[in-house]
């Protein structure tokens, strides 16, 4: 097996206490190295050339591929993916930063034990749930989670307790993943883009379509992409700067994609399938869910997912700013308030975190921002919250780096106490400018 890519402390001492989570040690580390063999032969399968995998992709396994890409980090290069790694090994880290408050969170053992053994969940809220947890612990506060009774209406995660303070107060974490517009919403566009990777592979062309969509992409018919690229084809007009149109579903560009950039950067060596070859067709940085790729090139036989020669290559780049979408989006958010809200509600005071993932460089995340500000401020809740922390993250795909993970939290409710505005990743450092996560320079 091929060694890692660097030894962290931290990554390490989460697993070791996740493998003691277990009550069997060798027997996790052996469900890992099952998971890390089997992102390997799905990598190494010839059909699934980049793309980036899913978690559920790589196995039936989703913990275990989940803490795999971890302990990839301290031992197999061959296993670790770089788009994958800023979503997980973050996490990992600061579990293990907090490892030794953990031990002593009543019901925190028991929240880890019953995430290992619920294979086939994906262990986000989980992780949420322990990192916030043994953040609370190390500002000084006293922790408990809070069991929830077969047949009871739920409750709050966590409860804390301060020396200072005669009442508890009461916190539930919300980790919010893609809600299903979102998830048809890129199974749309996927579509989308087939007819278009048909032509481009038909003409071996190499080009760069980037696309604004206006309307949802409901409303967008399947051969949109594929129509624009045959009509910047067949023009005879093509401005310097490519072929641009606006029409009622969007607007957009047909160019030439920069197929010597990625010559020059694999003349001596081999270039990752994925984000950064990506970049260099299209000359700026992606979105990890806003591209698509069709190339013809040659695998490094080092390793699959690497390519060391390119006959040609197109990319696509889109994003949607279209209103109803970014409000449908902002729903799913207010949603989760109300849910908290109805959680708190019995329990006396309580704070609400939303974790959510943005999107880099993407006009339509500084709209969604607004909805979500404008939900939560004119939404009345029943229970006594005092604040509401939404914690906006930006997974990032480096070039320079094995992870980055950027975060901005927005505060609302009664005033700056009676918590610290908590970070997740509270060793992160702080960027010297007001721009949120998704536009920070990468």
């Amino acid at each position: 097996m091929s060694s890692g890519f660097e030894e962290d402390e931290d990554v390490r001492a989460a697993l070791t206490w996740f493998a003691m989570v277990s009550g069997r040690p060798q027997a996790f580390v052996e469900r890992l190295a099952r998971a890390q063999q089997a992102y390997r032969t799905v990598t190494g399968s010839p059909e699934n050339r980049g793309q980036d995998p899913s978690l559920e992709m790589i196995s039936q396994d989703v913990v275990g591929a989940f803490l795999a890409q971890a302990k990839s980090l301290l031992d197999d290069r061959r296993s670790y993916d770089i788009a994958l790694a800023s979503q997980i090994v973050p996490w990992v880290k600061q579990i293990g930063r907090n490892v030794n408050v953990l031990p002593y969170i009543p019901g925190g053992v028991e929240r880890a034990a019953r995430m290992l053994r619920a294979e086939s969940v994906a262990p986000d809220s989980a992780m949420f749930e322990l990192v916030m947890a043994s953040n609370y612990a190390t500002y000084g506060f006293d922790v408990a989670f809070i069991d929830e009774a077969p047949g009871q209406a739920r409750t709050p995660d966590l409860r804390l307790s301060a020396s200072d303070s005669s009442k508890p107060i009461f916190v539930e974490c919300k980790r919010l993943k893609r809600g299903q517009y979102e998830i048809q919403e890129q199974a749309k566009h996927k579509k989308l883009f087939l007819k278009t990777a048909k032509l481009i592979h038909d003409r071996r062309l190499s080009v760069h379509l980037d696309v604004t969509y206006t309307q949802e992409l409901g409303e967008v018919p399947d051969s949109y992409l594929a129509d624009r690229l045959i009509s910047a084809l067949s023009s005879s007009i093509i401005t310097p700067k490519g072929y641009p149109w606006r029409d009622e579903f969007g607007f957009g560009v047909v160019k030439r994609a920069d197929l010597a950039a990625v010559r020059r950067d694999i003349r001596d060596s081999s270039l990752y399938f994925g984000t950064k070859l990506a970049r260099l067709l299209c000359g700026h940085v992606v979105r990890e869910s806003g591209y698509h790729l069709a190339v013809e090139a040659n695998p490094d036989e080092r390793d699959p997912r690497f390519i060391d020669s390119i006959h040609y290559g197109s990319v696509a780049t889109w994003q949607c700013i279209a209103p109803a979408a970014i409000q449908k989006k902002a729903r799913f958010v207010k949603a989760k308030v109300v849910e908290a809200d109805r959680q708190l509600r019995m329990h006396g005071s309580g704070i609400a975190h939303l974790g959510m993932d943005m999107e880099l460089q993407c006009d339509s995340s500084d709209l969604r921002r607004a909805r979500n500000i404008e939900a939560i401020t004119t939404f009345r809740p029943c229970s006594d919250l005092l604040a509401i922390y939404v914690h906006y993250l930006v997974p990032r795909t480096p070039e320079s780096n094995l992870w980055i993970v950027d975060e901005t939290v927005d505060r609302f409710g009664q005033g700056s106490g009676p918590v610290p505005s908590l970070k997740i990743f509270t060793a992160s450092a702080t960027v010297g400018n007001e721009l949120p996560a998704w536009k920070q320079e990468v």
